[in-house]
């Protein structure tokens, strides 16, 4: 599986975040932090992500790759997925409804080629977008949880990587 990952300098920020005695720095707009690109050339997903936030680990036992935070309740997951039933993002929506419920879910945008579930689960924020691939045959999975304290200083940092966050054909 071939992966590459490409650090470049953006200017996005920083400020100070205190968290149950822990310090560290978060990028926010304003300073420089350091991005990075995920490219799976095997499952066809690509996203830019905060690397001065979040450190390549292991893939977990669902076969995602994940990147760790500074603590434990800081991460995302990344994973491509073939489709081979050919799901629109709608048809995934309803499918992850059925199957999880919507209770959890805050916030949600559908169109043609992605879908984004957005929702708090134990003082957390979970941020999932699905991507479809323009020929449909390919479905990328990003994951991204934080806590809810920390809301402002990753609003940045999800909206930069979900809108790098592709399927590639």
């Amino acid at each position: 599986m071939a992966k590459s990952v490409i650090h470049r300098n953006r200017t996005i920020g920083s400020y100070l975040i205190i968290w149950t005695g822990l310090f560290f720095a978060m990028p926010v707009p304003g300073y420089a932090a350091t991005w990075a690109v995920y490219q799976d050339d095997k499952e066809k997903c690509r996203l830019d992500y905060a690397s001065s936030v979040f450190t390549l680990g292991e893939k977990d036992e669902e076969d995602f790759q994940r990147f760790s935070g500074p603590n434990k309740d800081i991460y995302f997951r990344v994973a491509g997925l073939p489709n081979d039933e050919g799901l629109s993002p709608k048809e995934i929506r309803a499918e992850y409804v059925k199957n999880r419920g919507k209770s959890e879910i805050v916030y949600e945008r559908t169109k043609t080629d992605f879908l984004v579930l957005s929702g708090i689960r134990d003082q957390k924020i979970f941020y999932s977008k699905i991507a479809v691939s323009p020929n449909t045959k390919n479905i990328c999975v990003l994951h991204i949880v934080y806590p809810q304290k920390a809301k402002r200083a990753f609003d940045p940092i999800v909206t930069r990587m979900s809108r790098s966050f592709k399927a590639t054909d």
